[in-house]
């Protein structure tokens, strides 16, 4: 009786695992939790793919989330914005091309767009500057209604072919009376030993290059025509660029250098100066620090051993070193078709926590040089953190243009990812552009975009600007003189401008309070 028992009870020990597994067998499966899904607008090239991407499978695992992006042909893509908008049906997260964009303000009045809740958003708080985030502001509003990109800012100064420094024993010049020495040199000491009058200073796209380089020393902003007070004025007014205390003394000088052939007499038909330079028999160039190495070796294939230095631009009279540019926003990574002025916001279709960890997660250090690296292997062989160095394939190459984008390129004005395994180059560069950035005098200065009375005012009056600029071209090869041109400036201050200039001062007075 006793082994029946025992018998019984290891049948049913045996049968135990055999019934369990039948029956867990049949049970219905439990579903995999979903990752919250997200929808991203960007404005990007042809060329890129947001299906079977790797770089975007790979965010979707780093962040937890489903990302699907869309993309508009880049000629279409504002219109479709504004079709989507209107229409109530627009992605969780848009890239809106905002320097003073008027649609703006009109979403966020009829709750299109949802501000951003910096207090929980940190990485953006701390990768996006106050300046940069108050332009986000809407009207009285003191919430945030998007987050610029952040972009590297390259300082703006002048390339000179330090080769024929060399030859002439002339010293790099710092103030404008050493550049006034270095241009007659240029001119009249046959740098380039062919023993004919055939070289220049300086040459020029009408008055851009050469009022970038120079506008400084008088303390006026030629180049970006930006929005800030007048530094030549102790009287700290906002004053539109023709206004501005310093600009007659840089069009007088621009004439006193024509009149020397310090600058390029072609100055005036010419599109793209850079390709004059790299003939070889112009001494300078206005340029940004990344322009140096390459225009190197374009010119060197017609001046074999060429060497060129890139140089901040002169000093005021008080030695001072002037940089009018506002900062930099946007993203311009190596496979962005995006442009300089791209803002993201979140839409009143998103899930909402959602959409604001992704920004803020695609501002970290880690994020951002993800964008800007991609896979490896599938975008790029090796990269050095350390020194910044990048190293691709042709094949990678193409695959950045295919696969990559990004929220900001850059973490705290540090640039995490540069293009080219030329350790000797990318460091030249790093060096140029930190020169430039630690030297410069960086008054408070807006995109004019930002105050919209400029926006309608060069719509409602088209040829104004271009008759300025022919005035001042007219002064620089004296068929018109100063004082005419200056008393033409008055006349519109006070007729079709006074509006405009009062509209340009209460704007920048309100950005400068939304900072606070």
């Amino acid at each position: 009786m006793l082994r029946m028992k025992w018998m019984l009870l290891l049948i049913l020990v045996a049968a135990l695992p055999v019934g369990w597994f039948v029956y867990t067998r049949w049970l219905p499966a439990t579903p995999p939790a979903s990752k919250p899904h997200l929808t991203v607008l960007l404005k990007m090239g042809d060329a890129f793919r947001s299906q079977n991407n790797p770089y975007i499978a790979k965010l979707t695992e780093e962040l937890g989330i489903d990302l699907e992006i869309m993309t508009v042909p880049a000629s279409s893509y504002n219109e479709r914005l504004d079709v989507l908008m209107a229409s109530g049906r627009a992605p969780d997260i848009v890239q809106i091309n905002w320097a003073g964009e008027e649609n703006l303000p009109g979403w966020v009045r009829n709750g299109l767009i949802m501000p951003i809740q910096l207090d929980r958003a940190p990485n953006i708080d701390l990768n996006v500057t106050p300046s940069l985030l108050s332009m986000m502001k809407v009207g009285g509003n003191d919430q945030v209604y998007g987050v610029p990109g952040v972009t590297t800012s390259f300082p703006y100064g002048v390339i000179v072919r330090k080769d024929w420094l060399e030859r002439l024993e002339l010293p790099e010049p710092r103030t404008r009376e050493d550049f006034e020495r270095v241009m007659e040199a240029f001119v009249t000491q046959d740098p380039d030993g062919n023993g004919k009058a055939d070289t220049y200073g300086i040459t020029s796209w009408r008055l851009n290059e050469f009022g970038g380089v120079f506008g400084g020393s008088f303390k006026t902003d030629y180049l970006w025509n930006s929005l800030h007070p007048d530094a030549s004025e102790s009287a700290n007014v906002v004053q539109l660029r023709e206004q501005q205390g310093g600009y007659p003394a840089l069009l007088d000088f621009a004439r006193k250098a024509y009149a020397n052939r310090w600058l390029d007499p072609d100055f005036l038909s010419l599109s793209r100066p850079e390709q004059k330079f790299i003939l070889g028999k112009i001494g300078l160039i206005g340029a940004y620090t990344y322009e140096t190495v390459q225009l190197e070796k374009e010119l060197q294939a017609f001046v074999p051993g060429a060497k060129l230095e890139w140089l901040l631009g002169p000093s005021d009279d008080e030695g001072r070193i002037w940089n009018f540019v506002p900062e930099s926003y946007g993203y311009n990574g190596a496979g962005s078709m995006m442009g300089s002025n791209a803002v993201f916001a979140i839409t009143k279709n998103a899930p909402y926590n959602t959409a604001l960890a992704f920004l803020d997660k695609m501002n970290t250090r880690e994020m951002i040089q993800l964008s800007n690296l991609g896979v490896k292997g599938i975008h790029y062989d090796s990269f050095d953190p350390n020194r910044s160095i990048l190293s691709r394939t042709e094949a990678q190459n193409a695959a950045v243009k295919r696969d990559l984008f990004g929220i900001s390129d850059t973490f705290r004005g540090e640039s995490l990812a540069r293009l080219g395994d030329n350790a000797i180059e990318n460091e030249r560069l790093e060096y140029y552009r930190k020169k430039g950035q630690m030297l410069i005098t960086n008054p408070i200065s807006y995109s004019m975009g930002f105050a919209p009375e400029t926006v309608r005012f060069s719509m409602t009056h088209p040829a104004y600007a271009e008759q300025t600029k022919n005035g001042e071209l007219q002064v620089v090869v004296g068929s018109l003189s100063l004082s005419q041109l200056q008393e033409n400036i008055k006349r519109d201050s006070l007729g079709a401008r006074a509006d405009l200039i009062k509209s340009v001062r209460a704007r920048y007075t309100q950005l400068l309070n939304m900072q606070k």
